[in-house]
């Protein structure tokens, strides 16, 4: 949510909108821009199911010493992946730097900030007394 937020605080400025992940997940799709709803439902599908599922399998492979920094380096794989897979795909070139170069950047700064909350969401959630196993 909180990636989402920032998203709709961009999407006000104007800066880049076909940066906007439900804009690129329609483009992928190949659907029309007016099914932007669509768009943002798949997103926090796509964002929290998928990736966030991921993230539980591959976070303890990741070696760093906090939840938080694994949600980190987490973060810039998965934007390095888009930079290199969904952005050509989309017809952005790699990085998007068809659009700017500011683009990576921005980028790179939404998927650190997902990564970061994403690791700390799960450090709290493994730590609660739900997830512990107890000797039956």
């Amino acid at each position: 949510m909180v990636v989402s937020l920032v998203m709709l605080v961009l999407g006000a400025t104007g800066f880049e909108p076909q940066l906007e992940p439900t804009r690129l997940v329609l483009t992928l799709l190949d659907e029309p821009p007016s099914q932007y709803a669509l768009g943002w439902f798949l997103h926090i599908i796509i964002g929290s199911a998928a990736m966030g599922g991921l993230f539980a399998y591959v976070q303890p492979r990741l070696g760093a010493d906090t939840h938080t920094k694994s949600g980190v380096l987490y973060g810039v794989i998965v934007w390095l992946a888009v930079m290199l897979v969904i952005m050509p795909a989309t017809g952005l070139g790699f990085f998007a730097f068809q659009l700017s170069v500011l683009a990576p950047l921005v980028t790179l700064g939404m998927h650190v900030l997902y990564g970061c909350v994403l690791g700390w969401a799960y450090g709290k959630l493994s730590q609660a007394p739900f997830t512990r196993h107890h000797p039956a």
